[in-house]
């Protein structure tokens, strides 16, 4: 399992820099740079995610995390899973907080540790 940085704050699953997921999943089938990836498992942190059982904050955070990652380009990727010693899940444009909230999957988040195969 890579080591998981989180730099989404307005994530729900998002505890201090950790994920208190079991598991993240990373889109990008067609990926060929960073931008072109997303955390599939991003959810707005909002009053409302709380509800969700995935969303709750009894699980401890973890700097091992599984990554299940569909970035078939990325040099870390083999059978489906992120391989890399360490992984970036980070905001696609940190300026825009609006799209954080309505926008829930790609173009908020991207893996900043994607690299595409030669």
């Amino acid at each position: 399992m890579p080591k998981l940085k989180c730099k989404v704050d307005q994530c729900a699953h998002n505890k201090s820099g950790l994920c208190s997921k079991n598991y993240i999943d990373v889109d990008g089938p067609e990926a060929n740079n960073k931008k072109e990836t997303s955390c599939r498992s991003y959810l707005f942190k909002d009053v409302d995610t709380y509800e969700y059982e995935f969303a709750t904050m009894d699980k401890e955070a973890t700097l091992q995390t599984e990554v299940y990652c569909d970035a078939v380009k990325c040099v870390y990727e083999k059978g489906q899973r992120c391989y890399a010693d360490r992984i970036e899940i980070a905001n696609v444009n940190e300026d825009s907080e609006h799209s954080y909230k309505h926008s829930q999957k790609p173009g908020v988040t991207e893996c900043k540790t994607f690299e595409p195969r030669d």
